[in-house]
């Protein structure tokens, strides 16, 4: 019964794509029929082995190999109060780099367009001219305001510029003889289009060879073109002019240092100190970091004005902050930010992932349950399951399974996300095979906290990010990989661990975590380099630009502090370049504002829901909040099924156990982890679905799609006890409970429009 139903979904869902093709060009439209085919085909044949008395799904559980279904992770009692480790504290308080500051001058940025040559011509986007942009709004006013939409084509700079989507629909306006166009304006467009037609082509096979000449992976062209994205220049003798300038303020307040100039116009202060100061091989954390609290300074004999700032013209002072870099530090910050030469001046934040923090306890694991069809770890994923109480959902469920069905996909290669992250685990057996993954970066500029033994390169490989290999709760949490996995970076439907999200999405991996957490200047550059903004640069200084800029950018990562103005800024510059921008709420139970890139504007601001559908414990919430995504929550089982109510994705993990047989396993590549971190992969692989079904809708639109793509929450499901969130409004009628703000909705692919 169960086959015949598939079998007659199939046939009738081959028969309206086939009547649609009959009506339409039919190039996307075949595409869609094969990818509905292949999908309804691998559904149809496991149910049908189980009609003909064939290996059965849950086979793909038993007969996987231990490697392929071996993961770490059980149920654990809830956090309880301890003293903090350097490590926990980094992820709970605001903490900088000592020694390390970033400043903005003013006005030292141009904006251009990426070019391509083309048998030593340069071409660069074509311009409409305003003569042209009048005779297509007579002869076709329909296409006017797509033309002129900043999501379709770029952000203009002067007169409108035209991208690929841009263009087909211009094309289909100029090509139809029925439109009434002067025939000099008519052949002046078509050469446009040609012409930009030829410099995307370039810039493509440029980006190609770009790709395979810095890549340490295997190089993944992109499926689809990318249009030339408007970027930021520096202009060079200014910012050498402020570089010299900033070099002479230090030397100025009798400091030495360096002053490093980005590619974004964002400097980079690094202050000198006496050979007793930390080196990157020799090392003392708490050198190395700062809380950062510039109202309360304990145990420092530092001396203040009456406005409260520290008095860094005084003598002593001006002679301590030679062997003190903190102090030294905190008055660079202060007298830059009183020149007024800046835009901006800040400390050099550390940013930690948004893993939520585990107790050491657990419980023994016990029995497997029931599996759904797919990748042997598929039952374990309550995540991905249609949202119900049925058999096959979960009430906490982001419904993707039922998109994947409803929209007969399951992702496309021309559809980009870039993981800012701690890397990847380039070896993971379910990864290092991926047709999914492209080229990425590291951009963590510090060895000490790269702990890969250099600084930026182009090898995003993650070597683990401990932050005191000396003690024994320190562990590597190969953070990225697991994020990266939940979108969809390893091979799903291949009968070896997991599935993700989105299954044939390209993944870029961004390095900007290492040890002990992320820098603020590293995480500013990752992002617009992810976003195709600015270059990265290799050891002798040449560009290596992203040859896959990002559609979807997600940021699992997260600081105890409201949105400093550098992140912002490099929010900002990736958004106007077309990308949508995830993040995650954070994990401190506190009001999302508080904390970035949560609390940014500019984001899609996701917090942790659990197997229930409601707001997880440990979530930050607030106003800022977008939406809610299952974050999971390990202290709990509500699906019933033995397990932790985590989120379950790749890394690698030591004291795993065989799902199968209970028996221990040294180490293993999957495992399950809770926290806001992944709750947002889940809204990032939900995207870059929608993207893939609808490629030509603008960033805008696409959220707007994301959002209506959930089920309503109620103040129950966001409500907590109000001793546990400070600041947190009172539910009136029950005592001692208080209302979480958590967007009002939960993801729901299962309601996403798909035609």
């Amino acid at each position: 019964m169960v086959f015949r139903r598939w079998k007659s979904l199939i046939v009738s869902g081959v028969g309206a794509v086939t009547a649609l093709c009959a009506l339409s060009a039919c190039e996307e439209v075949e595409q869609k029929q094969k990818n509905f085919e292949d999908l309804t085909g691998r559904v149809s044949d496991q149910i049908s082995h189980d009609v003909l008395g064939e290996p059965t799904a849950i086979d793909y559980l038993e007969r996987a190999s231990v490697v392929d279904r071996a993961m770490a992770g059980v149920l654990s009692a809830p956090v309880e109060a301890a003293d903090q480790t350097l490590e926990d504290a980094l992820r709970t308080e605001s903490y900088f780099v000592v020694g390390s500051v970033i400043a903005k001058p003013k006005a030292q940025m141009t904006n251009t367009t990426q070019t391509a040559m083309v048998e030593g011509e340069e071409l660069t986007e074509p311009m409409i001219s305003d003569e042209e942009m009048a005779a297509i709004e007579e002869a076709a006013p329909e296409v006017v305001e797509d033309i002129r939409t900043p999501a379709i084509g770029l952000r203009p700079v002067e007169g409108v510029r035209l991208n690929k989507e841009a263009r087909l629909k211009l094309r289909s306006v100029v090509e139809d003889k029925n439109k009434q166009f002067d025939p000099d304006v008519r052949r002046a467009l078509s050469k446009k289009l040609s012409t930009a037609d030829a410099a995307e082509k370039q810039l493509a096979d440029n980006s190609g060879a770009r790709l395979q000449e810095f890549s340490a992976v295997a190089p993944r062209l992109p499926s689809g073109a990318r249009a030339p994205r408007i970027r930021k220049e520096l202009d060079l003798p200014k910012a050498q002019q402020v570089r010299l300038k900033a070099i002479d303020r230090l030397e100025r307040m009798g400091l030495s240092g360096s002053v490093m100039t980005r590619d974004s116009g964002q400097m980079v202060i690094q202050i000198g100190a006496d050979p007793t100061h930390y080196n990157a091989r020799k090392v003392k954390l708490d050198q190395k970091f700062r809380r950062f609290a510039p109202n309360k300074l304990p145990e420092k004999p530092w001396k203040k004005r009456r406005d409260g700032r520290l008095d860094c013209e005084d003598r002593m002072m001006r002679s301590q902050m030679k062997s003190d870099v903190e102090l030294a530090t905190r008055c660079v910050v202060e007298e830059m930010q009183a020149s007024g030469d800046y835009e901006y001046v800040e400390p050099d934040y550390i940013f930690t992932n948004q893993f939520e923090r585990r107790s050491s306890y657990v419980n023994e694991p016990i029995s497997v349950g029931a599996l759904s069809p797919n990748d042997p770890l598929w039952t374990f994923q309550w995540h991905f399951k249609p949202q119900g109480a049925n058999e096959g959902e979960s009430m906490g469920g982001a419904g993707f399974e039922a998109f994947w069905e409803r929209a007969a996909q399951t992702g496309s290669a021309a559809v980009t996300v870039a993981v800012v992250d701690t890397g990847l685990q380039m070896d993971h057996p379910d990864i290092k095979a991926s047709t999914n993954l492209a080229p990425g970066f590291d951009m963590v500029s510090d060895p000490f906290m790269g702990n890969d033994g250099d600084g930026r390169d182009s090898d995003p490989n993650d070597p683990g990010d401990a932050c005191d290999p000396n003690d024994p709760l320190s562990q590597d949490s190969f953070h990225g990989t697991h994020v990266a996995g939940t979108v969809g970076v390893a091979a799903t439907n291949n009968a070896s661990g997991v599935a993700g999200g989105a299954w044939n999405v390209t993944i870029v991996p961004v390095r900007a975590l290492g040890r002990c957490g992320g820098q603020l200047s590293d995480i500013n550059d990752a992002i617009r380099w992810a976003a195709g903004v600015v270059p990265a640069r290799d050891d002798l200084g040449a560009e290596i630009w992203n040859a896959n800029p990002a559609d979807i950018i997600n940021l699992s990562i997260g600081l105890f502090e409201r949105c400093p103005a550098s992140l912002q800024e490099a929010i900002n510059d990736a958004v106007d370049a077309g990308a949508v921008v995830v993040a995650a709420a954070g994990n401190a139970r506190i009001d999302t504002q508080y904390y970035a890139p949560g609390g940014c504007a500019n984001v899609v601001s996701v917090a942790a829901s659990d197997a229930r559908g409601q707001l997880t414990p440990y979530s930050n919430y607030g106003l800022e909040v977008d939406i809610l995504a299952p974050g999971g929550d390990l202290t709990r089982d509500d699906d019933g099924d033995g397990r932790p109510d985590g989120v379950l994705s790749t890394k690698f993990s030591k004291g795993c156990y065989d799902p199968v047989t209970n028996d221990a396993v040294e180490s293993c590549f999957y495992a399950y982890e809770s926290g806001t971190s992944m709750a947002a992969p889940h809204v990032s692989a939900a995207l870059a679905l929608l993207k893939s079904q609808f490629p030509l809708e603008s960033a805008d639109a696409l959220t707007d799609r994301l959002l209506a793509a959930s089920a309503p929450r109620n103040q129950s499901q966001c409500s907590g006890k109000c001793s546990q969130y400070p600041g947190a409004a009172p539910i009136p009628g029950e005592e001692g409970m208080c209302f979480r703000p958590c967007g009002g909705a939960i993801l729901d692919l299962g309601v996403a429009e798909v035609e």
